[in-house]
């Protein structure tokens, strides 16, 4: 299970889900990629996924909020006060999307969008602290928040969240929350097609990014990207079959 036992600090991705037209098919598209154990909650219609008994995300219909919007992943950033950070993200040009909700006694959760539209969800844990950081094949370790106007979005994201940004480069920064690099925020990536909705890109890590890009695209998914070797390891940006975009990352 998760190898802490109190919440994730303020600002720190601790979960991750899919809002997809066919859930069912999504479910399985993932587990075969990740070796992802999805289990039907059928009192909420939702796939919550597992790797080696930890949870690692859910793949879920979309809600009738944002039905009418492609499907996604949403990452959901860590608050131990629902609606404070919600005042703060409408307080700062953001917009709420979702009143607060509970989920059972797991915790509460909001969705909400930033100035440029990129949406992302926000989780006051309860019992269910959200899903492990670590570095195995199949886990979220990174998430970003991409947009064409990287000042705003920085801006937003300090300001809502209270993180420290450090530069990476003229378009990108590093978010830290307690000291440790948490979550990026940047420009779009250079072969992103032109009219891409701003949007958070979560990143999965893999054993082979190429053999995984492979397996998109047997399974209808495609390869937006050419791969990358970054100073962190071999990435790629996909889309699986309904086009939600995810990355991937061989580290090490």
């Amino acid at each position: 299970m998760v190898d802490r036992s109190v919440p994730w600090p303020t600002g720190t991705p601790n979960w991750v889900d899919l809002a997809a037209d066919d859930a069912a098919v999504a479910a399985r598209f993932y587990s075969g990629l990740f070796g992802w154990t999805c289990e039907h909650q059928g009192a909420r219609d939702y796939w919550v996924c597992r790797l080696d008994g930890d949870d690692v995300g859910g793949i879920g219909p979309k809600q009738p909020e944002t039905e009418h919007l492609a499907s996604r992943w949403t990452t959901y950033l860590a608050t131990d006060h629902l609606e404070r950070t919600l005042e703060a993200v409408t307080a700062e040009h953001g917009e709420a999307l979702t009143e607060p909700r509970e989920i059972g006694e797991h915790g509460r959760l909001a969705i909400a969008a930033d100035p440029n539209g990129a949406i992302f969800g926000l989780w006051q844990a309860a019992e269910h602290i959200g899903s492990a950081r670590r570095a195995d094949p199949g886990m979220l370790v990174w998430s970003e928040a991409l947009s064409d106007d990287y000042e705003t979005a920085k801006t937003f994201y300090t300001a809502v969240f209270g993180y420290r940004a450090e530069q990476i480069d003229t378009q990108y920064a590093a978010l830290y929350a307690d000291d440790r690099p948490v979550a990026g925020t940047g420009a779009f990536h250079p072969y992103f097609a032109a009219g891409t909705p701003p949007h958070w890109l979560p990143y999965f890590a893999t054993a082979s990014t190429d053999h995984t890009v492979e397996q998109v695209e047997r399974g209808g998914g495609k390869l937006v990207g050419d791969p990358l070797d970054t100073d962190f390891g071999r990435m790629a940006v996909l889309a699986d079959p309904e086009g939600a975009r995810f990355a991937v990352i061989q580290l090490g």
